[in-house]
C-alpha cells in the first residue's frame, strides 16, 4: 500500500472526496424510509451514520482546527458514539436522509476551506503530516464497511460484496526471535498501533490461508457445535443462549448475502464467525488462534496468503503497546482496553486499503457476528 498522500492539499482533498463517493454511493440504492429504518438492534440506522460521518468531520476539522461554531446545533447530542447505545437511535429526532445529506455537504465546504490555511508543517500534532484529514477519511471509510454490516443484516437488495476463494495453503513456520510490532511513521496510524517496538515471540505454525467455508462445514458436520470440550465457559454460554449450529447467514448450502441466497463456495474464507466460533473451530482442528504479535510478525514476513479477505480473530485481548499515548482522545482506543475485546487483524473485503495496513488494530466482543470475520489457525512449533 503506498503511504498516505499527506504532504499534498490536492492529495488530502482527492482522499476526502473519494471517501464520501463511496460513501453516497453506497447509500444510492435505498430510499429514504429505508435509510431511517433501524434494521437492527445491533446496528445504527444508515441515516444516522451518514449524519455522524459529517458530526465527525466537522467536530475535529471545522471546530478544532478552523475555530468555528459548531454547524449543527444538537449534532453533539445526537450524533455523539458515546451518547446513545446502537439499539436506540432510531429513536432519536434525528435528520431525515434529504438533510442529512445537506449537512454533510456544507461541513464538507467548511472542511475543504480550513484545509486551505491549515498548516501541515508546525507544531500541532493534530495537523503535523495532515494527521487530522487522515483520521476524518479513515473514520468515513470505517463507517462505510459497518454501513455494509447494516446493509447484510437489513436482507436489502444491495451490490454489497464478498470475499475472495483463497483455497488451502499448508502451513508456515515461524523461528524464535525479535520481530518488530506496530508503527512509529505511519503519519496517519492510530494511537493504538503506536508505538513501534520489539517483541520476542517463541516458535510457531501459522495457517497460510484463512479457514474455507468447506473447512468450516468439516467442523459442523463432525459435531463441533456439539462438542463441549472444544468451547470455552463463555463460549458454551454464548452458544446455548444464541442457539448457534452454524456461522450466520448460512443456510443448507446457501449463504444469505445482501438480499440473495447464493450458493456456498466452499473455497471462500468463512466470514460472520464470532470469536467463541473461531477459538472452537481451532481447537477442533489442534490449533489455536494465533497472537495478534504472532499474526503481525507472520504478515510482515510475507508468508500469509488471503490477507484482507476477512477479518481474523486473535486471541488477544485489546491493550495498549508499551509506551502508549493516548491521541487525539481516549475514547477512541483507551476505554476499550480489556479483557471484555479481542483484537481482529488483517481487514477484509470491505475495508479500504488505508485503513487495513499491517499495524492496524481492529477489536469486538467475542459475541459478535455481523462483522465479515473469519479465522486462521496456530499452534506452537
Amino acid at each position: 500500500m503506498p503511504p498516505a498522500p499527506t504532504d499534498s492539499r490536492i492529495a488530502v482533498a482527492a482522499e476526502l472526496d473519494s471517501a464520501r463517493h463511496a460513501t453516497l454511493l453506497l447509500l444510492s440504492p435505498f430510499d429514504d424510509d429505508e435509510l431511517a429504518t433501524q434494521w437492527s438492534p445491533l446496528q445504527s440506522p444508515l441515516v444516522w451514520d451518514l449524519a455522524h460521518i459529517g458530526h465527525f468531520e466537522d467536530l475535529w476539522i471545522a471546530q478544532r482546527i478552523g475555530g468555528m461554531p459548531p454547524l449543527l446545533a444538537e449534532g453533539e447530542e445526537l450524533y455523539d458514539a458515546f451518547m446513545h447505545e446502537r439499539s436506540g437511535r432510531g429513536e432519536l429526532p434525528l435528520l431525515r436522509p434529504e438533510a442529512a445529506r445537506d449537512y454533510v455537504e456544507r461541513v464538507r465546504e467548511r472542511t475543504l476551506r480550513t484545509l486551505e490555511e491549515a498548516p501541515f508543517d508546525g507544531d500541532d500534532p493534530l495537523l503535523r503530516r495532515g494527521f487530522v484529514f487522515g483520521l476524518v477519511v479513515q473514520h468515513e471509510r470505517q463507517h462505510r464497511e459497518t454501513m455494509l454490516q447494516t446493509i447484510q443484516l437489513s436482507g436489502c437488495l444491495h451490490p454489497g460484496g464478498a470475499p475472495q476463494p483463497v483455497g488451502s495453503g499448508g502451513e508456515a513456520l515461524l523461528h524464535a526471535g525479535p520481530t518488530p510490532i506496530g508503527t512509529s511513521d505511519e503519519p496517519w496510524a492510530y494511537d493504538n498501533e503506536r508505538p513501534a517496538h520489539e517483541v520476542e515471540t517463541s516458535a510457531f505454525r501459522i495457517d497460510r490461508a484463512p479457514v474455507t467455508n468447506a473447512a468450516y462445514a468439516e467442523f459442523i458436520g463432525a459435531g463441533g457445535y456439539a462438542n463441549d470440550t472444544l468451547w470455552s465457559d463463555e463460549g458454551r454460554a454464548w452458544r446455548d443462549e444464541d442457539g448457534a449450529g452454524a456461522p450466520m447467514f448460512w443456510g443448507e448450502g446457501t449463504v444469505a448475502r445482501f438480499g440473495c441466497e447464493e450458493p456456498l463456495d466452499p473455497d471462500e474464507p468463512v466470514q460472520h464467525v464470532s470469536f467463541h466460533e473461531a477459538e472452537a473451530y481451532a481447537r477442533w482442528a489442534g490449533k489455536r488462534l494465533p497472537t495478534e504479535l504472532e499474526w503481525e510478525k507472520a504478515a510482515r514476513a510475507g508468508v500469509l496468503a488471503g490477507v484482507g479477505e476477512v477479518w481474523e480473530w486473535t486471541s488477544s485481548p485489546f491493550s495498549g503497546y508499551p509506551g502508549f499515548q493516548a491521541f487525539p482522545y481516549a475514547e477512541y482506543s483507551e476505554v476499550f482496553f480489556g479483557d471484555e475485546y479481542r483484537v481482529l487483524r488483517g481487514g477484509c473485503w470491505a475495508t479500504h486499503p488505508s485503513v487495513a495496513r499491517v499495524t492496524f488494530r481492529n477489536w469486538d466482543y467475542p459475541i459478535r457476528r455481523q462483522i465479515f470475520a473469519g479465522l486462521r489457525c496456530a499452534s506452537d512449533a
